[in-house]
């Protein structure tokens, strides 16, 4: 056979084998993260300027007609669902995985031992596919939530619609109770009070609004301000917080994929993608938007937004409406922003759904205890009611997992 033969040979065999290891390769081994007390935190750089607006580019020039059929959807769902005697707090604990969970064994018998009077609801995979084949009637979510390449992105939404429609508590299998649920203080006036109208409850996972574009990349940031959504808590169903989530999975989902897909292979989703589509920074602008669009102008939240965000000189006129992160920013208390229980109705004037738009924000150390940033405590905070062991990650592929 000619040189020049082998050689193309070779080279068509070397391109396909890049392809198929590029796309079809499975992902690398759980990473273990060093858990030592003293290990050292990246170096702390620091810009003279808040960041306490962030711009997705998921949000500039967003498919509003999408949006609103998968609004409208989720509503004709709560307007045939909710009944009256279905209202009142939800006492139920959901953690969803694979059948063969390691974590699952200690960690959920520790969430139904120590919660008497909860229902405990552990969801396989298969489990979590049926039920999201039980709401077909939103527009385009069974096929989006198949065709993810990777299974955080299908925990991500998953989760977001247990709790939206069921209401209940929600913690990923690597957290662990401290005290029972209704024993935690930030929590504890939900169920001895009856005043508070909240549907649902976060925490402060990151609070760094001065950092640096390379602490941001050290920490594998994709902003740097953000609630947690690997611990949530929806004391009623149908929250408009999950509902706007939700929608804005789906909706970034669809043009992300339609983006990224080629003809070769289907969408790639970088690990900002990630972040930005289904997890915390999309979570993130949801909960403030709605806050945004529920709060009266003269709401002290959006009086603090528009007066820090003027100090950082970022503000722009556009943005003078909007609920933004410097009101949270070194938040000590748990921050009640009780909502009315009003009725909502659809966008067709058709039928009419409860609508109950407060939240509970919850201190970093509630929840987020344990890291190196944004003034959080150590696992025996004080505060804390849950610890996460942030023992594994999904985001590191196989570079990193050979070369560090």
């Amino acid at each position: 056979m000619p040189r020049t033969d082998r050689r193309w040979r070779n080279l068509v065999f070397l391109t396909l084998l890049l392809y198929l290891l590029y796309n079809y390769f499975p992902s690398p081994p759980k990473w273990e993260n060093n858990r030592s007390a003293n290990r050292p935190a990246p170096t702390r750089e620091q810009t003279t300027k808040p960041e306490f607006l962030y711009h997705s580019h998921f949000r500039q020039n967003p498919d509003v007609t999408l949006e609103n059929q998968l609004e409208q959807a989720l509503l004709n769902i709560e307007n045939r669902a909710l009944l009256p005697e279905a209202r009142g707090t939800v006492k139920k604990i959901w953690q969803t995985g694979p059948e063969d969970a390691e974590e699952r064994e200690y960690d959920c018998r520790r969430w139904q031992e120590q919660n008497s009077g909860w229902e405990y609801k552990y969801l396989t995979d298969r489990d979590g596919l049926d039920f999201v084949q039980s709401l077909n009637s939103i527009p385009s979510l069974t096929e989006i939530y198949t065709n993810y390449p990777v299974s955080i992105l299908r925990a991500d939404l998953l989760r977001y619609l247990l709790l939206w429609y069921n209401g209940g508590f929600y913690a990923d299998i690597d957290v662990h109770p401290i005290q029972p649920i209704e024993f935690c203080n930030s929590l504890n006036p939900l169920f001895t009070e009856h005043y508070h109208n909240i549907s649902l409850a976060v925490s402060i996972e990151i609070d760094e609004p001065y950092a640096s574009t390379a602490m941001k990349k050290q920490w594998h940031w994709s902003r740097t301000y953000g609630f947690i959504q690997y611990t949530l808590y929806a004391p009623r169903r149908f929250s408009p917080f999950l509902r706007r989530a939700i929608v804005r999975v789906i909706a970034h989902s669809v043009r992300h994929n339609r983006a990224s897909s080629g003809f070769f292979h289907g969408p790639r989703y970088s690990e900002e993608d990630i972040l930005e589509v289904t997890g915390p920074g999309m979570f993130t602008d949801a909960v403030l938007d709605v806050l945004s669009e529920s709060l009266p102008q003269e709401h002290d939240l959006m009086s603090a937004s528009v007066k820090a965000d003027e100090t950082a000189g970022e503000i722009k006129r556009d943005d003078r409406a909007r609920v933004t992160w410097a009101p949270f920013h070194h938040l000590k208390e748990p921050l009640w922003i009780d909502g009315k229980a009003g009725r909502g109705q659809s966008a067709e004037g058709e039928g009419e759904a409860e609508s109950v738009s407060g939240l509970l924000v919850l201190p970093i150390n509630v929840w987020g205890n344990g890291q190196r940033h944004s003034g959080a405590e150590m696992f025996d905070s004080k505060e804390a009611c849950v610890n996460h062991r942030f023992g594994r990650t999904w985001k590191k592929g196989w570079w990193e997992y050979i070369f560090g």
